[in-house]
This record gives structure tokens, sequence and C-alpha cells, in this order.
């Protein structure tokens, strides 16, 4: 070896091991790995959110995502930060304002981090699940509040207002919601926050919606306002936590978006003494406004074995539907007794610009038009899977839709199994639509127009939806007030029935009827009673509890026209046809009475009414009285 392939192969070894320990090469710079931008961040969230399903306002965050992590992390400290350097002290409420500095939250994305990061088996699955999503109205065509009043007496300019909501099935003890609000150019690309905000709840709520933000931002044609937020939530029972990221585009115009909504309404017209909008799919009474029906040749009589769609009860009596309210299934559907259908008939109008705006589209994938029922009493939401987006026919400043939507189609984040008609039967639940739109306004190209709305803050009529379901036998035979028998389908309003053993009398106030295809509930006590119930009908154990007949057991007391008897057989019995039930007890007759005194004798064993059996299988059932009077 030469002297020059010596000084070479010493280079070569000397270079060797500077490509081995880089530092210790003062000619070579190791490349430095730059942190991620917060933007940066914020990206990666949200090309998460748009891989999301059509049907669904939120994504889950990846908390095993750093990107996902350190975001959701930045968002829980800029709200601390912005709480702890408030000095907003006006409060529309008595006392000191409330300071938070969201150390719960902080404390269930870190548990929920550390579980994502360590991975292995998956806890099994239970019935928690949340929805996240966002109700986004103009201030123009909102009910004013106190706080709205607060607002405009400041800026009367018009204004979007955001609120967050947020539900878990079953509830949470803890939930924090964000809000942001940028203004952005159209492509998403130059934006700067206008507004923020966040709340939280500490008290097993089942509904969250307590985030308020109003933001005022530029009207015009090649601007948008891009909202987001953060939902971080925590059930304690369960050791479960939920993080997610739900967004919204819209713009604001000098003409607002509307929704009128024709249907679902209230089938009498004036005030009404409560706001339960009552649709009854197998079976009801006068209180129905909707019901199942068959369309013989215009007459819509309701209850039929085969319904051939729903309908609004016409003002006049016994129940008949209104041909110009007729919702039809769709061609190829049939009714499913255990799903739960919603009329739904209303007109968007986009509102103008520069130029009225003319709808182009009622969806932009992912983002749909779609419709939801909030569970308030037990939490989460029903939604359809179904995309209304085609229901509304485009091409103009304003759209219809008229369809009957099948709300137990729902998506399983949000919903999962509890939007049947078992599952819901007899809760109030709110009606909540968002409508999104893509409408050309006078400029150069579409910008997103949309609203939300819920049926129990319409500035007008405002309701809640419940779904009612109870009754017997066709045959049943009650005992009158004079004690003879008489077969319950025979009794009308204003008959008076036996109440109990010592002669009480209550009198009929409605009288309900439809079918069951389920197979009843057949009870037979040591007396020689027997009586066939639906399974949810409400039975007097002669201990004073209440409980429904598919609870009932061998050997259980129960309350008789003869005193305490012990049932001695159930059995399930197949049955397909017509039942009844009644509704018992003028204002004067119950004034008196506690809750589960409404009671009548069916075959010789005293039972609940309709009332009762509303009652005691309604979520709030712990709030009703258990016990009976002797």
């Amino acid at each position: 070896m030469n002297v020059f392939q010596g000084r070479r192969m010493a280079h070569l070894a000397m270079l060797a091991g500077c490509l081995s320990l880089l530092p210790g090469c003062p000619w070579i710079v190791k490349p430095q790995t730059q942190p991620k931008t917060l933007e940066e961040k914020r990206a990666s969230v949200v090309a998460a959110f748009e891989q999301r399903k059509n049907h669904e306002d939120f994504v889950r965050l990846d908390l095993a995502n750093n990107d996902h992590y350190e975001y959701a992390l930045h968002r829980l400290q800029q709200a601390a930060a912005a709480e702890a350097a408030s000095t907003d002290t006006t409060s529309l409420q008595q006392g000191p304002p409330v300071r938070r500095d969201f150390a719960r939250a902080l404390k269930t994305l870190e548990s929920a981090r550390a579980k994502a990061v360590r991975g292995g088996p998956q806890p099994k699955p239970t019935d928690w699940n949340c929805d996240h999503f966002l109700h986004v109205q103009d201030s123009r065509t909102v009910k004013g509040t106190p706080s709205d009043s607060v607002d405009k007496a400041q800026d009367n300019r018009p204004a979007l207002i955001v609120n967050p909501y947020a539900t878990c099935a079953g509830g949470a003890h803890h939930v924090f919601t964000d809000v942001v609000a940028y203004d952005s150019d159209l492509s998403g690309k130059k934006q700067t926050v206008l507004a923020t905000s966040a709340n939280e709840e500490s008290d097993d709520g089942k509904t969250f919606d307590d985030t308020r933000l109003v933001v005022r931002a530029p009207m015009e044609a090649n601007r948008k306002v891009v909202i987001e937020s953060l939902m971080v939530a925590r059930n304690d029972k369960t050791d479960e936590e939920h993080v997610s990221f739900s967004s919204l585009d819209t713009t604001l115009a000098p003409e607002a978006a509307t929704f009128t909504l024709d249907h679902p309404r209230f089938a009498t017209p004036g005030p009404r003494t409560d706001i339960n909008l009552t649709t009854c799919q197998l079976r009801g009474g006068a209180d129905c406004d909707y019901a199942m029906v068959l369309n013989a040749s215009g007459t819509l009589a309701p209850y039929p074995q085969t319904p051939s769609g729903l309908a609004l009860k016409k003002t006049s009596n016994p129940w008949t539907g209104d041909p110009t309210a007729y919702f039809a299934f769709k061609p190829g559907t049939a009714f499913d007794t255990n799903q739960i259908y919603v009329p739904t008939q209303g007109t968007f109008d986009a509102g103008a610009m520069s130029a009225p705006c003319t709808i182009q589209a009622m969806k932009k994938d992912p983002m749909t038009t779609r419709l939801r029922l909030i569970k308030t009493d037990t939490g989460g939401t029903c939604t359809t899977t179904a995309d209304l987006s085609d229901a509304f026919p485009v091409g103009g400043k304003t759209t219809t839709i008229q369809q009957l939507v099948n709300v137990s189609m729902n998506t399983t984040a949000s919903g999962g199994a509890g939007c049947t008609m078992e599952k819901i039967v007899n809760e109030t639940v709110v009606l909540s639509m968002t409508l999104y739109a893509m409408a050309n306004c006078g400029g150069t190209t579409a910008v997103p127009r949309a609203l939300t709305f819920t049926s129990a803050a319409l500035p007008t009529n405002p309701f809640k939806l419940n779904v009612l379901n109870s009754c017997m036998a066709e045959g049943t035979r009650i005992t009158m007030a004079d004690g003879t028998l008489a077969p319950i389908e025979t009794l009308r309003v204003g008959d008076k029935v036996r109440a109990n053993a010592k002669g009480r009398v209550l009198t009929v106030q409605d009288f309900i009827f439809g079918r069951e295809p389920k197979p009843l509930v057949r009870l037979r006590d040591d007396q020689g009673h027997d009586v066939r119930l639906t399974e949810q009908h409400p039975v007097l154990l002669s201990s004073g509890l209440v409980i429904t007949a598919d609870k009932v057991q061998v050997k259980d007391t129960v309350l008789t026209q003869k005193g305490t008897a012990t049932i001695t057989a159930t059995e399930r019995v197949p049955y397909d046809g017509k039942v009844y039930n009644l509704k018992l007890g003028t204002p004067e007759e119950l004034a008196s009475l506690s809750p589960n005194e409404r009671t009548m004798f069916a075959e010789g064993m005293l039972v609940g009414d309709d009332t009762m059996q509303r009652e005691l299988t309604s979520p709030r059932r712990a709030a009703v009285d258990t016990s009976v009077r002797p």
C-alpha cells in the first residue's frame, strides 16, 4: 500500500467514525426534527374528522397519536388560561361569578391518553355512548332570552349563536365542551380566530349545551365561518372517557337562512297545557297527535294490522287521520313495529347575500342533512343513518322536504340499540335537525349555508316528542261502578269504574285502543282470576309495589277484588289482535289520590290505567310513588 492509499484509507475510517458518532464531526450537521406547529397538529385532527361517516357529526380523537393528544391538551390549557384571565363579572344570576380551571377535564384527557398509549386488550364494550354536535342559529331567527338581550343591547349587528351539544347514554359524571369560531376564506387556509368559549358540568347530567358563543363575522360572498368544538366526558361508573372533535362551516349573510317546520306539529291549534307532542304508532287515544293509519280510499283509519303510513289527527272524534297531513311509507318499505317514525315536512330558505342564494346541494360530503332525537331523560341520541339531503330538491332559493323518517336506523356511536320502540317508548325526546346546503349567493363559488334547530327551542309552539304504548287484550272484563262486568272494548268516555276494593269510583277520561303483535302476559292466581295484559302494563302487588306484567312471578301476591291473592301461573300467550286501555279520573277525583291509585279491576285483578303505565315505564319512574293507600 502506497502513502496515497494509506491516507485515503485513514480518511475513510475517520469518516465512518464520524458517521457513527455525528456529534463528533464538526463539519457534519445532524438534521434536527422540527417540532410540529399547533396548526399542523390541528390539521391532523381536521383530516381525521373529514374521514368520519357521513351521518356522524364528530370524530373520536386517537389519543395514541401525539398530534391529536397535544392538540386536545392545548385546547384545554387555552380554555383554562382564558378563564383565569377573564375579568368579566357580569352574571344573569345572583352571586359571584364561577371560576373554572377545567382540571377534571385535563385529568380525564390524561387518563384516556394513558390507556391509548398502553394499548393491549380493549375493555368490554358498554352501553355508554356519547354524541357531540353543533347547533348554529342566526340571532335574527332565535327567540329572545335574557342573555340574547344582553348581547343585543351591546351590539345589534346580526350574529351566529353557537352551542356545542353533548349527550351520553345514561349521562356523564363530567362533561367539558369548548368552541372556537374562525373567519376564513373559502379554501379554509386563511383563518383568524373570531371568538372562543368553554364550559363544563359535573352533576351527572344527561345533556349539556351550556357552552355558548355569539359570533359576528364578515358578511361577504368569499368568506365563511369555521366552527370547531372539543368534547371531553367521563363516566365514573364504567371508567370510560370520551374525547371528540366536531366542526361545521357556515356563512353569515344579510338575509338569514331559515327553516319553517310544518310537521311534526300539534293536531289542535291554540295553547296546550303541556309541551308533549304525542305520536302513537301501535295504539293510543284522543291525545295522539299522530298515529299509524291505513289509507282506504282517502279515509285514514288508525291502528290497522298493516299500516300504510302515519297521519296527523283531524280535530273531530273519533280519531281519524287528516289526508292533507298523511305520510306514506317509502316504496319498498313496510311498518316495523319496533321502529320509531317521525313525520318530517318543512321548507328551507337559504337567504341572500349580494343576490338570493341558489341552493346547489344539501350536502358536501361528509357533511349531510340529518335528523336526530335527543333523549333528555336517559341521555344519548337517535340519529338516522339515512341521508336526508336527497329528499330536498335543489336549484332554487327555497327547498322542501316531506318524508316519513325512520330514526331507529341510528348511529352506533350515539344511539346504539337504544332507539327501538322498546327502548324509547314513553320517553319524551327533543327533535333536532341539522340542515347543510351549498349555495351560490352572488359570488364566484358556492358557500356553506347551515343551520340547526331543536323542537324544544322553536320560537313558536315548542314541543317535545313522545311515543306511547299500553293496553289489555280484547274481551277483558272491567268492574263497573255498580259492580257489573263489561268488556273493555265497550267502555266509553264518561263511564265509571271501580278503582279499589272499598268502592272508590273513577271516571273514564280517554279510551285507548290499537293492536299488539307480541305475545301477551297471562296471569292466573289462586282465587281463579285470569287476565291477559301487554308486557308493560302495571300490576299492583300486595306490598304496594307496582311492576310491569312481564316482571310478575309465581308466588307473588297481588291485589284483587277479593283481597290478596297469590300468582299460581305466568305465561306468554301468542296474540296478534286488538288491545285496549283507559285513562281514569277527573281532576276532582284525582285531587286526593296518590299517582298509583289510578286503578281498575281487570278480570278481578287490580291493574293500572294508561297514565300509570306511562309513568311506570318512563325514565322518570324513580320519582313515582310506589305505595298504594289501603
